[in-house]
């Protein structure tokens, strides 16, 4: 059966609000292109809108998963996209992170039971997504080299005796603009395609 292209227009956010963020998602989402967006934000912690009012200090969203943080050290990873499959498209995320990782010589593994990338009981990676009228929204964290003391006042998604790690923590000197490259590329041979464009209006 021969692949079909898919047209992903690509736009680095750099540096983003994160509530300035959000109202361009809901912008974009409201568009029939698939958008990938990468972006980090000033230090926020945010949690899915089912949890909310067990974490006050937390800003809601309306994501799957519990609380988590970002900062300047998190490269955020957001896929506006067209979703006939929701199994099928969070498969293909999965895999393009599964192969970002596998450059460099850490044993890092996805656990199904407690969706994200880990090593040992350390929290590297978070995938939180929302699905509606044919749309995804959110998408993948990237621990780069965040606040990790910051980071840590938390248990990651809420999960019992895990702690949240870096590649910087572990030993991988990356810049995020290496670490963007990468996976922009790994990305473009996973999902096919992707047309870079200057401008989102």
């Amino acid at each position: 059966m021969e692949k079909q292209s898919l047209k992903i227009n690509f736009k680095d956010l750099g540096k983003i609000n994160y509530k300035k963020f959000l109202a361009l998602q809901e912008e974009l989402i409201q568009k029939k292109e698939n958008y990938l967006l990468f972006a980090t934000h000033s230090p926020i912690f945010t949690v899915g809108k089912n949890e909310a009012e067990n974490f006050p200090f937390a800003l809601p969203v309306d994501r799957g998963g519990s609380v988590t943080y970002f900062d300047e050290g998190t490269l955020m990873v957001y896929f506006i996209f067209n979703i006939k499959s929701p199994p099928f498209f969070y498969k293909k995320v999965r895999r393009s992170i599964s192969i970002f990782f596998k450059n460099f010589p850490l044993e890092i593994f996805y656990d199904r039971e407690k969706p994200g990338f880990y090593i040992q009981n350390r929290k590297i990676a978070s995938l939180g997504f929302r699905y509606e009228n044919g749309r995804s929204k959110h998408g993948v964290s990237i621990h780069i080299n965040p606040n990790l003391d910051e980071f840590n006042k938390i248990n990651p998604c809420n999960l019992s005796g895990i702690k949240a790690t870096s590649l910087y923590n572990e030993g991988i000197r990356i810049s995020m603009d290496e670490a963007k490259k990468t996976l922009k590329k790994i990305i473009n041979k996973v999902f096919y395609e992707t047309e870079s464009i200057s401008s989102l209006n």
